[in-house]
């Protein structure tokens, strides 16, 4: 009898159907550097999202929280990126990654374009991820103690006037804020109960 592999379920997936059921918000801003993260949700009836603590040696962003991604290289689709950036940081193969889609794009005030990748895994892959330089911890808290305590934080202007809403998500002595505040607000917000 061969094993169920959790993957095989996505049809029926709530997420999947979310994702599918809207139209994607684009953004066209060709003097932003394009990037793309990724956003793992595990298997389960509480899902875990997959975050990391950035390293306290890197150039920037240090000890900051955040989805694995990063910028695009040449000729490279978001998808790939962030599969591949998510390879890079935390060793996830991207064999254990069920890619549902692209969430709307968003943009950071230092000027990168982002689109979330979104994507499930069986809960058992979290333990096959390792920390690599430029992660200093995985952390996976569920959408529910997310949910729990997620707030609006400030009403942010940028240079050109666009005013953004700022959120903050304190989980466990980590304070996730910015753009994966953001995307974490959307998919708590928007996204299936």
């Amino acid at each position: 009898m061969s094993e169920h592999d959790p993957l095989d379920d996505l049809q029926a997936d709530p997420w999947a159907v979310w994702l599918g059921g809207r139209e994607r918000q684009t953004l066209h801003l060709p003097h932003y550097r394009r990037a793309a993260v990724l956003v793992a949700l595990t298997l389960e009836a509480d899902p875990r999202v997959l975050l990391t603590v950035r390293a306290s040696n890197l150039p920037t962003h240090q000890g900051q929280i955040a989805f694995p991604g990063g910028s695009l290289h040449a000729g490279e689709t978001p998808v790939q990126a962030a599969l591949r950036e998510a390879q890079e940081e935390v060793g996830l193969a991207p064999a254990h990654v069920q890619v549902l889609g692209e969430m709307d794009d968003v943009f950071t005030p230092i000027g990168f374009h982002v689109t979330p990748v979104l994507a499930r895994l069986a809960p058992a892959t979290l333990a096959t991820l390792t920390l690599t330089p430029e992660v200093a911890e995985i952390i996976t808290p569920t959408l529910h103690d997310l949910r729990l305590v997620g707030h609006f934080d400030q009403l942010r202007t940028l240079p050109d006037g666009t005013r953004v809403p700022l959120y903050r998500h304190p989980w466990r002595g980590h304070d996730i804020w910015g753009m994966t505040s953001r995307v974490l607000h959307d998919l708590l917000t928007d996204g299936p109960e």
